[in-house]
């Protein structure tokens, strides 16, 4: 089976990945894992959580820590995304 990107695929893919923008990091923060959207944003105590794909991992101290933390949080819905589908 040979995958290719369609053309909204291949916007998704060509803005820059993994680099965070948003003018308040001290609220939220985006940027894009594999062509898709990624939040880090502050909790209702003052933590921050990461939001991707429609999952969530929560209790970050700080917005860095949650940054830190992405790639390997996107893996891990990526893991489970896959665990999902049988055949």
């Amino acid at each position: 089976m040979k995958i290719s990107l369609h053309g909204g695929g291949r916007v998704s893919m060509a803005a820059p990945q993994q680099k965070w923008f948003g003018d308040s990091p001290e609220v939220a923060q985006h940027a894009r894992f594999a062509g898709q959207d990624m939040t880090a944003i502050t909790d209702d105590a003052g933590a921050f959580d990461l939001l991707y794909l429609g999952y969530v991992t929560r209790g970050f101290q700080t917005i860095e820590a949650a940054k830190a933390a992405a790639p390997e949080f996107a893996r891990q819905v990526f893991a489970h995304l896959s665990s999902l589908i049988d055949g």
